[in-house]
């Protein structure tokens, strides 16, 4: 390569991070504002002073702030357990079953999660209504349940079909049966996907504000209660709870960079001696 090749392709790289670097400034500055504005003793950053926390000691005192978190937490929780199971045995369904139209089928599994939440939200609504069920942590239990399935779903089965079959073949060659297979061999290899998967629900669970507004009565989740606050004006309180969930999500986000991707798909087995092999 030439002297001149060489310049020409150090200075693209040279503006490629540059371009980079400016587009994570642009997409990170807002949560640095948001962060600063939780500290500032003022309801400003302008002619800040001094750090304080006077923001988060009136949060922890705002009891109906705090139970709008804990309900929202509630909800993430019992939406990503209801949604692992109907999730794993919908994706066990998609890859071992063949049958006419799977393709397709798979394509409106994936509906409820990529159908803009307004709609999904109205439809839930008038088939609660026509039920005659009360709006309540029920209904939006079962609104989060309708979008995290098939998030778990396509995370499992696409673990599932990039595993393969010929682990199961060969513990069924070795005598065991169905369930000994399952509980030995398959549930422990797709176990990064769950933890990835339910972490991913939880965190798209958490700040779900259209589909809860739908289906919220007088039991409101954290995002439905800040936005009911705006008519009021905007409290330096909500700066605070917005870090405390930057927060989490990062130790989410942290968690799922673990537990998704093909670094996730190295498998620890114990034979009976107690030695660990990579398989």
């Amino acid at each position: 390569m030439s002297s001149k090749s060489r310049a020409a392709g150090g200075g693209r790289g040279t503006w490629l991070k540059i371009y980079g670097t400016l587009i994570f400034v642009f997409l990170y500055f807002p949560m640095i504002i948001v962060l600063l504005f939780s500290f500032s003793p003022t309801r400003t950053i302008v002619g800040l002073s001094g750090l304080t926390l006077k923001w988060y000691q009136e949060l922890f005192q705002d009891t109906g702030l705090l139970t709008a978190f804990w309900h929202t937490v509630l909800v993430g929780l019992c939406a990503v357990a209801i949604a692992t199971v109907f999730g794993t045995a919908g994706a066990f369904f998609v890859t071992r079953v063949e049958f006419p139209g799977k393709g397709v089928f798979r394509a409106l599994v994936m509906l409820p999660f990529l159908l803009p939440g307004i709609i999904m939200g109205l439809t839930l609504l008038i088939f609660f209504r026509n039920l005659n069920v009360p709006l309540s942590m029920f209904t939006i239990l079962m609104g989060h349940v309708s979008f995290t399935t098939p998030l778990v779903m396509f995370q499992v089965s696409s673990r599932l079909l990039r595993m393969g079959p010929t682990y199961r073949w060969a513990a069924m060659d070795l005598g065991a049966n169905p369930v000994q297979t399952f509980w030995h061999v398959t549930l422990p290899m797709i176990r990064t996907a769950l933890i990835g998967a339910g972490l991913l629900a939880f965190t798209v669970s958490f700040d779900e504000i259209v589909i809860s507004y739908f289906l919220t009565g007088t039991w409101m989740t954290l995002p439905v209660y800040i936005y009911g606050m705006l008519r009021f004006g905007l409290s330096p309180k909500v700066y605070a709870i917005s870090t405390i969930i930057l927060l989490l999500s990062l130790v989410l986000i942290t968690f799922m960079a673990r537990y998704t991707g093909r670094s996730a798909e190295t498998y620890r087995v114990r034979d009976r001696r107690g030695k660990r092999d990579a398989a």
